[in-house]
This record gives structure tokens, sequence and C-alpha cells, in this order.
């Protein structure tokens, strides 16, 4: 076979190279017209049907509309805010490359600034008066205060503002349970939440800021990803633009509030310890959207409403540490703690049943009764139940008085398990039987009813004092101020019993 000269050897070479290159080029041209023709503009339809969805579903049900000058402001259904913003949304989207740049366009026209504050026992702006006003330059102090935070929406880009004063039509009562159940999910979604600070010229005023009492407040400060503190006169606590970006401002929020900067910063809801509020139906709808739980809303209930809160739970919770609590119980339930503060009666003893690796070596074994319930004979419970017998109280002293709260110590016929001691209040104490119902037990693995639990001489074990006597049917809860625990001298094995609380 002849071989070709050397500059035809090249010349060759050359003509495939400028061949291959230019079927690549054919090639790409072929696969960036086939991703051109996949990639739709949006339409008209596509930019009104995304508004919609996010306007209907992520946003409040009222907003105010504030003027490019900050002095006219008017209140806005969400009806009326798709209108308003539909020829600025089409001309802005409709020139957009894809329709997956819908959404995030769209939010940042529309986002909306959320204040949180300490209502004013007079003077704050209502829903009516907003919705015949249009030039709110009324001097009362709600008002004011109200221009105000319009002002810093503004400067944080917000051509809309929500206020929980005169946002919501509270004749509505539709309404009004919608704003409570979604309110978390409001604040979440807002660009920035802006808090204004009535009592508080600088983050040393914190500690006896009334803001951080108001049970309101733990939603407004773990909801919100952006987050801008206001002194009394309106001045800027930091200097930055998001305070959750401060370290000297998460560092106070953190003291003040006793809670981490990790759930500051990057909370989903689940429990954490409640700030004490005045109105105990407050106190349970806040807790609502933090702890994404359903439940109508009824003003005027009072105290039925954390019962009925925590009855939500129960049906939704399957975990012992519901139970974990002291303190009184509802008047109409006494199964359930009066108030979010039962789930602070821990000491130094009972802090470690709820360490997250306190049961690490039991897993994947399943603690207590995962099918305990609600009834009409109260709260059905399957426990580890140990006779006691009770020590007399302290007799009173010649001339004195008998402490009304003692230390009282329980002590058991077996062998097997160390004395209890629980601090209880000893003027009503009508039982003359006792007994502690351990909790959090090792179950067995048939994950049937009415087995057999474990319990390890290792381990603190969360338990109920009860009390029985002639004049009672079965088993009562006994109140006590701390949460009690109770210790094995052995490994244990016992049936469960059902008691109903």
């Amino acid at each position: 076979m002849s071989t070709p000269p050397s500059g035809h050897r090249h010349g060759a070479a050359s003509a495939n190279s400028v061949a291959d290159n230019t079927e690549s080029d054919f090639e790409d041209e072929i696969s960036c017209d086939e991703v051109d023709q996949d990639v739709e503009a949006p339409t008209e339809a596509d930019i009104m049907t995304v508004t919609a969805e996010l306007v209907f579903n992520e946003m409040p049900s009222h907003l105010i509309y504030i003027s490019d000058d900050d002095e006219t402001t008017v209140l806005i259904d969400r009806e009326t805010l798709v209108d308003r913003f539909r020829p600025e949304l089409i001309r802005v989207c409709k020139d957009l490359a894809s329709k997956d740049k819908l959404p995030d366009t769209i939010r940042q026209k529309l986002k909306y600034a959320a204040l949180s504050h300490r209502w004013l026992s007079v003077g704050e702006p209502r829903f009516q008066e907003m919705s015949v006003e249009r030039n709110h330059q009324s001097t009362r102090p709600g008002f004011i205060k109200l221009r105000n935070f319009c002002r810093k929406a503004r400067e944080y880009g917000c051509r809309l503002a929500w206020s929980d004063t005169c946002c919501i039509d509270k004749r509505s009562s539709a309404e009004l349970d919608e704003a409570i159940r979604a309110m978390f999910r409001w604040y979440r979604n807002a660009e920035i939440c802006i808090v204004f600070l009535a009592d508080s010229s600088s983050i040393s005023d914190f500690p006896e800021e009334v803001w951080f009492q108001r049970g309101w407040t733990l939603q407004e400060l773990l909801a919100p990803p952006r987050i801008k503190f206001y002194g009394r006169n309106w001045d800027e606590l930091s200097c930055s633009c998001n305070d959750k970006e401060d370290h000297s401002m998460l560092e106070a929020l953190s003291q003040v509030t006793g809670i981490s900067r990790q759930n500051l910063l990057y909370f989903s809801p689940g429990l954490v310890d409640v700030p004490e509020d005045n109105k105990d139906q407050d106190i349970a709808y806040s807790l609502i959207g933090i702890l994404n739980i359903s439940l109508s809303v009824a003003y005027g209930e009072g105290e039925r409403a954390f019962r009925r809160l925590m009855e939500a739970i129960m049906q939704a919770c399957r975990e012992w540490q519901i139970l974990a609590w002291a303190g009184p119980h509802s008047p109409f339930q006494a199964s359930i703690p009066r108030s979010p503060l039962a789930y602070c009666a821990f000491d130094e003893a009972s802090t470690s049943i709820l360490l997250p690796d306190h049961y690490i070596m039991d897993r994947p074994s399943k603690l207590g009764d995962p099918f305990f319930t609600m009834t009409k004979r109260g709260l059905e419970l399957e426990v580890i139940l140990v006779e006691m017998m009770l020590q007399q109280p302290t007799p009173r002293r010649p001339g004195g008085t008998r402490k009304k709260t003692q230390a009282i110590r329980f002590m058991s016929d077996s062998a097997s398990f160390h004395d209890v001691t629980a601090r209880c209040d000893i003027t009503f104490l009508p039982f003359s039987q006792w007994a502690v119902a351990i909790v959090n037990y090792q179950a067995d693995e048939s994950g049937k009813r009415g087995g057999v639990g474990k319990l390890k001489p290792t381990n603190d074990y969360l338990c109920f004092v009860l009390g029985s006597s002639i004049h009672s049917a079965g088993w009562k809860k006994v109140e006590t101020q701390k949460i009690v625990t109770i210790r094995t001298k052995r490994e244990v094995y016992q049936p469960v019993t059902t008691v109903w609380l």
C-alpha cells in the first residue's frame, strides 16, 4: 500500500478536522434548538395563575398598600391585590425565558413587611377605620406607629405591609380563624418582620421589655427569616439589615428568651418553652402554627382553648414526652396541664430524662405506650404500676404552722425500687392507697397492648404519683410541683396496667 506524501497527510487530517467540527457545531445547534423548543415563555394566563396561587395560599387576607410617597395607604383584600398588580406583573413577566422563573419574580414584586409590636390599650387603628380612610393623618398613637411602620417597610422595598391590629376583619369568624391558624406562615413568608419595642432604647433594655412576655411573641420571633428591631423612637437597635445575622442581637435574644441561637435561626415546628401570657386562649392560639396543629378558634373560651390544643396534640403525637409535665392541671381534664409552663417543671434530677441520647441503647425499641388516647373516662394509658406507702408528712411544731407544700417520700414494698420523693400540697390528700405510674418503660417487641415492660437500673424513669380511696373509682393523678422520676435497683420485667387519668 502506498503512503501519501507528508503534505497530503496533513491536508487530509485538516479536512477531517474541519468536517468533524462542522458536524459538532451542527449537533450543538440542533441541541440548542431542541432545548429552546422545550422551554416555553409564560403566557398571561400562566402569570395570573401563579399570582393567584401565591396570593390566596401564602399571603394574608388583607394587606396595606403603601403609595410611593409613603403618605397614602389603603387596605386591600386578595382580589384587589391581584387586580392592582396585574398590569405590572404581566409587563415584567411576559419576557421571562421560562415559566420556572415566575414564582420568584412574582414573589419579589409582591413582597410585604409584617409588624410585631405590643398593642396599646387604646388608640390602635382598627379594620373598619382602615377600610373607610385612605389618608391616615390621625394623631392617635396607634396611627403614628402604623405610619412609621409603613415608612420602614418602604425602606425595605415593600409596597405591601401587614399589621395584626387592622388587617384582620374580626367581625368574620372565618377570617379570624384563618388568620390565627396561618399567622406563623404569614410571618415566615414576610420579606421582613419589623419589631417595634416601645420600652427599649438599646438591647440592654431587653430584660424589662414587655414585648418578650407576650405569648404571640414566640411565633413572631421564630417564624421570619429576616427581622429588624426598632426602639421607642423608631431608632435601629443594631447596625444590621437583618438582626438574625447580628451576633450581639442573637446573644441578647437568646439570653432574654432562653431560646437557643439554633432555634432563633433555623426553627421548624416543634416544642419549645413559651413566654407567659395573660390570656389563656392566646397562649393556645399562638401555638397553632408553631406546632402545625389544626384547631378551630372560639374567642372567649378562655382555658378551654389550651385543653383543646393539648387534646389535638395528643391525637397527633404518640411520644411519651408529651406527658412530662407537672403542676396545676386543666380544670376540665386532670391529664392535661393548665398551661405550657407545666413543661418547665424540671429540676436537676429529672432534666436528664429528656436528653436525646439518654435512651440511645434502647433504640429501636419503643418507650412507653404508643396507643395512649383521650377517652370519656380520661387519658387511657398503659403504665408500669408500682404500689407505694406514704411516709407521713412532717408534723407541725408546737406553736408553729405546718407548711402547705412539703416534700413527701413514697416507699415501695418491692425490693426492686428506690423510694420516690415528690413535693406536694398536703392540705388535701384524701387517699388511702398510693402508687406511681411509670410512663417511659421499654415496651416489648410484640407491639400489642397488655405486654410486659422492662426497666433498667441505669435509667431514670418519668412517673406520676397516683392516689386512690374507697370514695373514688380508680386512680387519680396527684399534683406535684416538679416532674417525678424513679429508679430501679435491678432489671425489672413487669406486666403493664391500664389506667384512666
